[in-house]
């Protein structure tokens, strides 16, 4: 279990530097705010996430799969089925899971005022997609370890999922420009920062577009998906209607913003 830990956090450091890099050499929008007081908070709340989750919550989404795994646990530990079949089944489902919970986020309310912290961000970057509440990720967590258990996910799905999530996530989030013809033909199969900026318009309506992580199939299945945003994605605004004092969104001020009253 050690071994594929250190694989998903190899894997998401690579992702995090590349990233960083590829911002300074091809920007999609030029940067406004401090860069480095958002990228600092955005990581504070990444390592306050780690440490909440290992220590509160030992029963992690992987420890989970190695006990399904071991006692027979779960729907696809009762059937016999090609490992290579059963592993991109697995993760197919946690993706989708992944897409349904980010949707009901957005409609119900403390959940809302939860995920807003993720969308008071005023820029758009790598850091940005793994910026979130403390409590949604607990949530968040529950919810991968109760589908796990109910599947009996294997190990290696449940690391190759997070691998492909937090990667596609820190992609999508991205402030790296694309040309349109490789953006095209990208968002066919992955998530790509333009579409997924969308998503992170102050206007409603493109807001509640666009909630895949990593695929953009359930968006263009459950009709969710928007192309383009109004107002174009270097003039577009980001963030809420109703923006919150600064300090509710750098760290650790992020963590109150549920539990103002105007929110």
């Amino acid at each position: 279990m050690k071994n594929l830990r250190n694989i998903r956090v190899g894997a998401f450091i690579g992702t995090l530097v590349i990233m960083l890099i590829l911002q300074k050499i091809i920007p999609r929008r030029k940067f406004e705010f401090n860069f480095w007081k958002r990228d600092l908070s955005n990581m504070a709340i990444v390592i306050l996430n780690n440490l909440v989750i290992f220590i509160l919550l030992p029963l992690v989404p992987i420890k989970m799969a190695f006990i399904a795994q071991e006692k027979g646990i779960g729907l696809f530990n009762k059937i016999n089925i090609v490992t290579g079949v059963k592993v991109a089944i697995e993760v197919i489902l946690l993706d989708l899971l992944l897409y349904w919970q980010h949707r009901i986020f957005h409609k119900v309310g403390f959940l809302w005022k939860l995920h807003k912290m993720h969308h008071v961000d005023l820029e758009l970057d790598s850091t940005t997609g793994v910026r979130f509440h403390t409590i949604e990720i607990i949530i968040s967590t529950l919810l991968k370890i109760g589908l796990i258990a109910l599947i009996g996910a294997s190990p290696v799905s449940v690391v190759i999922f997070e691998i492909i999530l937090n990667s596609a996530s820190m992609f999508n989030h991205g402030n790296i420009y694309l040309s349109s013809k490789v953006d095209n033909i990208l968002r066919k199969i992955l998530i790509t920062p333009d579409m997924h900026r969308v998503h992170h318009s102050i206007y409603k309506n493109e807001r509640d577009k666009n909630f895949g992580f990593s695929v953009p199939w359930w968006d263009f299945i459950f009709k969710s998906y928007k192309a383009q945003p109004k107002d174009g994605h270097l003039k577009m605004k980001l963030g809420v209607e109703d923006m919150p004092k600064e300090r509710y969104t750098y760290f650790p001020g992020m963590l109150l913003l549920p539990f103002l009253k105007k929110n």
